[in-house]
């Protein structure tokens, strides 16, 4: 089976790339602006601007599936430069998608979209797939993202192209960039001699980037075609004070802290519902406990 993934050298595309490579059958075809760190038979890298259709069209193979996980994001980038964002995500979708269209032996494309899309919808409740989607605030930079995001969507339900669709909420795990929640965390009350975190009372779900790649793996059986699924581990909500006071309590750190609440268009609560997933799989869905990922980030960030 071949396999396109675009993006495949960051985290989440790193793991994907370990997980379907495990297969020797698999044929893994990597393309990313970053050279791919992992070595192997069955892996193909090719460095690519995604932007850039030819670029995109040299890759001359068949393929059975594609990844598209490509995209601008972090919100200080994002933040800092909303336009560039998303007029580069939105190129990349459209290339890839008119790449994909020329692809006479192509099952399905799996597309990595966001839990930001629930941006304004559902402050109180669960979010779930068929939500409707309500702009946020047009001058606000991050709204970007969301825009990239939501129209990306939108051109693969109307690209005639089998999909999948997974809304991302929180991943985390070893070897992640310190921008994201977790390994900020631990990089600040490991590094800093004054840690100080924002939005104490938000409060997110997290998912172990293992139990991520078991969805996106299981993504490719065909009950999945055409759906749009949350991925997220919906059962151990918790606030960033208390998220931050449990790690810090897990690595005896004994220095004081500090809380400030800001304005980043970042939504209070997010609470996915998982039901779509749960009855794709026929079954209820085992993640990873909190403190057990938590204790495995340790050991990693301490070796």
């Amino acid at each position: 089976m071949n396999i396109l993934i675009t993006g495949g050298s960051g985290f989440i595309g790193r793991n994907l790339v370990k997980e379907l490579s495990k297969l020797k059958d698999n044929k893994i075809y990597v393309i990313d602006k970053v050279k791919l760190d992992i070595k192997a038979k069955n892996i193909y890298f090719s460095k690519c601007n995604l932007q850039n259709y030819q670029s995109l069209k040299k890759m001359n193979k068949r393929f059975d599936f594609i990844f598209h996980m490509a995209a601008d994001l972090g919100v200080k980038k994002v933040i800092e430069n909303p336009v560039e964002t998303f007029k580069n995500n939105l190129l990349t979708t459209e290339n890839v998608i008119k790449f994909a269209q020329t692809q006479k032996k192509l099952k399905r494309i799996l597309f990595f979209s966001t839990s930001e899309v629930y941006s304004s919808v559902n402050k109180f409740g669960k979010m779930h797939e068929n939500d409707q989607l309500l702009l946020p605030d047009l001058h606000h930079p991050r709204t970007s993202y969301w825009l990239s995001k939501v129209l990306g969507e939108f051109l693969f339900i109307r690209s005639k192209i089998p999909f999948t669709i997974f809304r991302i909420f929180n991943i985390y795990g070893p070897d992640m960039k310190k921008t994201h929640v977790i390994p900020s965390v631990f990089y600040k009350l490991m590094f800093k001699k004054k840690p100080s975190f924002e939005n104490p009372n938000h409060s997110r779900c997290f998912l172990f980037i293992d139990d991520a790649i078991k969805i996106f793996k299981n993504a490719l059986k065909i009950n999945y075609k055409n759906q749009i699924i949350n991925v997220a581990n919906p059962y151990e909500s918790i606030k960033i004070k208390d998220l931050v006071l449990k790690i810090k309590k897990l690595l005896k750190v004994k220095k004081n802290i500090t809380f400030k609440s800001i304005k980043n268009q970042s939504i209070t609560k997010r609470a996915p519902s998982i039901k779509k997933i749960s009855f794709l799989e026929g079954k209820k869905i085992q993640f990873t406990k909190l403190d057990d990922g938590l204790e495995y980030l340790k050991k990693f960030y301490e070796n």
